[in-house]
């Protein structure tokens, strides 16, 4: 005989217990059932099954969420099970990082006995875990061969657990996907369309305070502990062990193989400080295929989700039961959620070679400082032979949030094992739109606009530290920009000199009632004036080159991108300034190439849109 305890989709928008217990005899068998609501349980839950094997005592389905008190440890008991699902998002060829919402009991430690095969909404199969290299879906087959936890600081420190499931709560662990399909349905969804399998995740839910120790330098894979939604941002900021970093696998789906060299993927980096997730852009080793891996919503985590984390210092990661919350119809049921954009940022874009991309994320917010702030600045989980970061202490960031000022510079570090063609670019702009961006040389103390379009470079081997920096003008006054336009090279001159010696002169001269108009007398700022800008004027249909320094254009050519020169000039009267009509040219990209009288030498892409 069957009877439901509760069955609260029909009777309430969200459950309050102080204890919850649920228990099954031979006689009767009872479950609570629960369907897009909250089931809040102030202390433990108890679950005893005559036989847990195909029912659980505890469903939560269709965005259903688990909270419950705070404790120092989980009192939750019994024989039973809880029942939640989470979908995977790879194939048998790709990883999945996990972490159990369930807890590991020590007679039963195969990753099998907590992962089940669902057949209807009630009931499941029990997984089976098999030692071929690739898992099926129907039967629900998992391979051993791709279990594994990480704590090290290095390749070699992957651990092997394959039949052997002893970690403790809130420790991640690698699992590959599974082959074919299952078009069993569930509420209307495909059990596995084809590399999405639903797993039933079963046993007594993990609760309260769980503790990890972390050494500094230490990367640790672990991931969300609970049956619920987790506060990634709260989690990150709150434990000052680790650098408030978390790093998300991701890879390219069609990959077929087994073999490390044939992976096309890397790890993503999620600032909780400023919200925002930097995808992986990856090549694998032998650069035949780009990746750009999802943007994904990081924060609240879904149930299961895994995740790294580097240490700070020796410490130790706590989750609690804080960290867990509920959003109803906005829970999130699979790995990868569009992000929402929110945040204040640049992102500067590099290619090497045509090849290789990378992005550098830079985020304004007033909390940030010049130093690296905890859950803020990112550390970078990869290192390329050709690569690029942000330089704060000598350490490599790809994440770098700074106070927002004008003409800064910010120092990148660029490191090459060949003589490269390095391209920067803007990729995206979000809630800021600055006037003017640029990219620095300290060497040859120039400014090379790149607000559009991009700047090339041919560089040789070698490590470059403190030569190139990212800077920017966001509001540019009017008048600056008509003065910037006209100033010739005796005024370039006479401004810098004038700033270096101190002078008094003109500006500083002005009576007090007419200090505020000194804004728009005075002549642009020394980043402008020396600074190269190559900018396609659709609007006008023309381009546009202006020299900002001590020298002038010898020569100005354009190419298409299979390399067909369609334009060249040579200039002889010592030009500043050259603009060129284009109206006649096909809606395309191009390469203009400038050459000036000091030997000077860019190549920056345009796009004519006429």
């Amino acid at each position: 005989m069957k009877h439901t305890l509760l069955f609260l989709l029909i009777f309430s928008a969200g459950s309050v217990f102080a204890q919850l217990s649920v228990t099954s005899s031979a006689e009767a068998e009872h479950y609570v059932y629960v369907q897009n609501r909250l089931l809040y349980v102030e202390k433990e839950i108890s679950i005893d099954q005559k036989d847990p094997g195909s029912k659980a005592g505890v469903y939560l389905r269709n965005n259903a969420g688990l909270l419950q008190g705070e404790t120092d440890f989980n009192k939750n008991t019994g024989t039973g099970k809880l029942s939640v699902y989470q979908r995977g998002r790879s194939s048998a060829f790709d990883y999945n990082y996990w972490s159990l919402p369930v807890a590991v009991r020590n007679t039963e430690q195969r990753v099998v006995d907590y992962i089940f095969a669902p057949k209807d909404v009630l009931n499941s199969d029990k997984a089976s875990l098999i030692s071929d290299l690739n898992g099926t879906s129907n039967p629900l087959q998992i391979s051993n061969r791709w279990l594994y936890a990480f704590s090290g600081t290095g390749y070699s420190n992957w651990q092997y657990l394959g039949n052997q499931f002893d970690l403790l709560p809130g420790e991640g662990f690698s699992m590959k996907g599974v082959n074919g399909i299952n078009l069993g349905m569930i509420k209307s969804e495909a059990i596995n369309p084809g590399n999405a399998q639903l797993y039933d995740f079963r046993g007594i839910p993990n609760n309260g305070l769980i503790e990890i120790p972390i050494k500094k330098d230490q990367i640790l894979l672990i991931g969300n502990p609970y049956p619920s939604l987790f506060d990634l941002d709260r989690f990150l900021l709150e434990n000052k062990a680790t650098t408030g970093i978390a790093y998300f696998w991701d890879s390219k789906a069609e990959v077929n193989s087994h073999y490390l060299s044939d992976y096309v993927g890397g790890y993503g980096t999620y600032s909780p400080g400023l919200r925002q997730y930097a995808p992986p852009i990856f090549r694998n080793e032998s650069g035949a295929e780009l990746f750009r891996g999802a943007e994904v919503n990081r924060s609240p985590s879904p149930i299961g989700q895994g995740f790294m984390v580097i240490g700070k210092q020796d410490g130790i990661l706590r989750f609690t039961n804080s960290h867990r919350i509920y959003k109803g119809d906005d829970q999130i049921p699979i790995f990868k959620n569009t992000q929402e954009q929110g945040s204040t940022t640049l992102t500067l874009k590099i290619t090497f070679n045509s090849l290789h991309e990378k992005n550098l994320i830079l985020g304004f917010d007033d909390r940030s400082t010049e130093l690296v702030d905890h859950g803020m600045d990112a550390k970078s989980m990869e290192q390329k032979s050709n690569d690029i970061f942000w330089d704060l202490n000598d350490i490599n960031y790809v994440i770098n949030v700074q106070p927002k000022i004008d003409e800064k510079l910010i120092p990148l570090l660029l490191q090459l094992k060949e003589n490269t063609e390095v391209e920067f670019s803007i990729s995206d702009l979000q809630n800021f739109d600055p006037d003017r961006v640029f990219i620095y040389d300290a060497v040859q103390n120039l400014y090379f606009g790149i607000r559009s379009g991009s700047l090339s470079l041919s560089l040789p081997a070698g490590h470059y530290k403190n030569r190139f920096y990212l800077s920017f003008i966001e509001n540019l006054p009017e008048e600056q920009e008509e003065n910037s336009e006209e100033i010739d090279e005796s005024e370039s001159n006479e401004e810098q000199q004038n700033t270096d010696e101190g002078s008094t002169e003109d500006s500083n001269s002005q009576d007090p009632e007419t200090e505020d108009l000194k804004v728009f007398d005075s002549k642009p700022p020394r980043v402008l004036l020396n600074s190269i800008e190559i900018f396609q004027n659709n609007k006008q249909e023309q381009l546009e080159i202006k020299l900002f320094y001590d020298s002038w254009i010898t020569q100005v050519s354009m190419y298409d991108l299979q390399g067909k020169q369609v334009y060249q000039q040579v200039l002889q009267n010592r030009e500043k300034e050259f603009l060129y009509p284009t109206g006649n040219l096909s809606n395309a990209i191009y390469i203009v190439k400038v050459k000036t009288h000091d030997q000077i030498e860019i190549s920056k892409k345009i796009r004519i849109s006429n």
